[in-house]
């Protein structure tokens, strides 16, 4: 059973012993898209959304796929992957609040971008230079996400 096995191993890299506690232990640190299939925590193969998350009480860190993240930790990778993929396929689309969050607090836009995008978001009309903005920080959120990787401090488990 997979979810059994990730369960152990995030239990086995937590303060706490018990499972509700040690899940509230755990941040999403980082996501990125692999290049090459990985294997999840739980013992899944192929996954290629990958999320990088940090232990908040001992610094541990651990690659987990998306699909692990959302259904047993509960945070929200799978809406800025969904975002991505949104925007991959048309510039001109929105990020969701947590994408453009997630961006803001990884540094890969700064205040007033992240003001901006969410002052225009859910607009339907955009005149052409909020929207030439908007595809702007879009791209920068995409090149991150392709480019970004565990740190080097990170095991890739």
């Amino acid at each position: 059973m997979p979810e059994f096995q990730l369960t152990r191993e995030i239990l086995a890299r937590s303060t706490a012993r018990v499972w509700d506690l040690a899940k509230l232990e755990w941040t999403l640190h980082e996501i990125f898209e692999s290049e090459e299939p990985e294997t999840c925590l739980c013992g899944h193969y192929p996954i290629i959304e990958n999320c990088v998350l940090r232990n908040r009480t001992n610094g541990a860190f651990a690659t987990v796929g998306n699909c692990c993240v959302k259904r047993f930790i509960g945070l929200p990778s799978d809406l800025i992957f969904q975002a991505v993929k949104r925007v991959r396929l048309d510039l001109e689309k929105s990020l969701n609040a947590e994408a453009i969050d997630h961006a803001h607090q990884r540094g890969w836009i700064n205040d007033w971008e992240r003001d901006f995008y969410i002052r225009i978001m859910r607009k339907r009309k955009l005149s052409p230079r909020q929207i030439a903005k908007k595809k702007q920080i879009n791209e920068k959120v995409l090149l991150h996400i392709r480019q970004t990787r565990p740190p080097a401090s990170v095991p890739h488990t």
